[in-house]
């Protein structure tokens, strides 16, 4: 497995920082950068453009080949030896957790959550919230919170890690996925 370390900003020396963008643009503004250093030994940059959200973070992906970075609520499943994104999603997280029990990443993006595990993605919830998710806690596999209601104010919710299935929240609409 490469290894990782977030940095401040680009480097100001050695060679150019491979450029991440999941829509084509920004590629020569500084976004979230991240050093990578590969099983061969090899080092180098990566730039990655910010979304929506305000989640920066790097996880190693449940695969324990990939990396997962999350740039201002964009994710980039990366790997790290070919130097190439495989995968993009998101644009809007703004919460992640590592569930090691399952050995999975759980992300959220204000309205519903979904978990990527060892083989991509696991489950995805039904959606939770009108507009907001706040007061997040994990205890074992439980992620405990409160999410908007259109009657302006917070209602308690209760998911279950394992699957997505969730107890509690603010939208039950017909089609709860909210698409």
């Amino acid at each position: 497995m490469a290894t990782f370390e977030i940095l401040p900003g680009l480097p100001p020396y050695g060679p150019a920082p491979e450029a991440f963008s999941a829509t084509g643009q920004g590629k020569h503004s500084e976004g979230f950068v991240v050093r990578f250093m590969t099983k061969s030994g090899d080092v180098w940059v990566g730039n990655f453009q910010p979304g929506l959200g305000g989640c920066s973070i790097v996880f190693e992906h449940p695969n324990a080949v990939n990396v997962i970075v999350l740039s201002g609520g964009q994710g980039y499943v990366v790997d790290p030896d070919s130097r190439r994104c495989l995968n993009t999603f998101g644009a809007n997280i703004n919460s992640a957790f590592k569930i090691s029990e399952l050995g999975e990443i759980v992300f959220g993006n204000g309205l519903w959550f979904e978990a990527i595990g060892r083989n991509g993605h696991v489950w995805r919830s039904d959606r939770i919230s009108w507009d907001g998710i706040k007061d997040l806690v994990v205890d074992g596999l439980t992620l405990m919170g409160h999410a908007w209601d259109i009657s302006d104010q917070w209602m308690s919710f209760s998911l279950n890690l394992a699957n997505g299935e969730f107890t509690g929240g603010s939208y039950s609409g017909p089609d709860r996925r909210g698409l």
